[in-house]
């Protein structure tokens, strides 16, 4: 993969700060930023392979961002391997609860 395309992906889940701002404190613009980025790339294969690895992450703020963008991006087929991985973690109601808060914003976003 690119290496510039990559840390670009990573920056866009780091910044800004989920919960940093008011007008992120649930990751609302981090979801905008990586769902454009998406849909500007020619070839997306590479960042699905990354929103779909990131969306199993025992990273909270990691995941719930990955399922948000994959939900707001129509891949329900990834957000539900996501729900099941979470199923098997064990934490999997917290997982599951921000999985749903990501799904929520990407909603609000999309229906806009």
């Amino acid at each position: 993969m690119d290496n510039s395309l990559e840390e670009e992906i990573l920056h866009l889940y780091e910044e800004p700060m989920i919960g940093a701002t008011y007008t992120n404190t649930y990751g609302e613009e981090n979801i905008q930023n990586l769902v454009g980025k998406y849909r500007s790339l020619n070839e997306p294969g590479k960042m699905l392979e990354i929103l779909i690895r990131f969306s199993q992450s025992t990273d909270l703020a990691t995941c719930f961002i990955s399922v948000g963008v994959l939900h707001a991006l129509g891949k329900n087929e990834y957000v539900q391997k996501a729900y099941s991985w979470a199923e098997t973690q064990e934490d999997s109601a917290r997982i599951i609860s921000h999985f749903d808060i990501g799904k929520s914003v990407a909603d609000y976003f999309t229906s806009a």
